[in-house]
């Protein structure tokens, strides 16, 4: 049926219809782009009070942080798509040139793998060596085999087992990179 319909549209009909689906299909995409932008406690404390990205990151939807005290220019950022964030990532100052990174996320991150995983490789390296940070350190649960490919993935290296180190008590591995 709709081949038939195709045939009685004439040219210029048939090139509106085209342009038709292009531009919703370009809409669609529009819609669900993945925008980087800088990281604010609000944006914080939105992805806090949702669901986390993974069943054992239950626990920590669970904690009361402070979402503002990741807060530091340039040194953080936030996804947003449909102006809604999925993601946060970014480092905190400790001391000297050692930097704690860090990634927050909803259960929407699993709807733009790619995008998202991307998005923090791009930005780690660069972040780092823009503010000569030489040390960056984090801790991923024993139990979180996707944090743990993904930190190794961004270039961290293990440096061991921290026994109790989770405010849940969870045991968690020492990641690092040296610049």
């Amino acid at each position: 049926m709709k081949q038939m319909v195709l045939f009685m549209l004439d040219k210029d009909n048939l090139y509106l219809l085209q342009f038709y689906r292009y531009t919703q299909d370009y809409r669609q995409m529009m819609d669900n782009m993945l925008y980087i932008v800088p990281y604010t406690a609000e944006h914080g404390r939105f992805i806090l009070s949702c669901q986390m990205n993974h069943k054992l990151m239950d626990k920590d939807a669970q904690f009361d942080g402070d979402a503002m005290n990741l807060v530091q220019d340039h040194l953080a950022f936030t996804g947003l798509v449909n102006d809604k964030p999925i993601f946060a990532a970014g480092m905190k100052m400790i001391w000297g040139q050692v930097a704690e990174g860090w990634v927050i996320a909803t259960q929407d991150v699993w709807d733009h793998p790619i995008a998202v995983a991307k998005a923090i490789k791009k930005d780690f390296a660069k972040v780092a060596r823009k503010y000569n940070i030489k040390r960056v350190q984090t801790a991923v649960r024993t139990d979180f085999d996707k944090g743990i490919r993904f930190a190794e993935w961004l270039g961290l290296e293990n440096e061991g087992l921290m026994k109790h180190y989770g405010f849940d008590g969870s045991d968690q591995y020492r990641y690092a990179r040296i610049f």
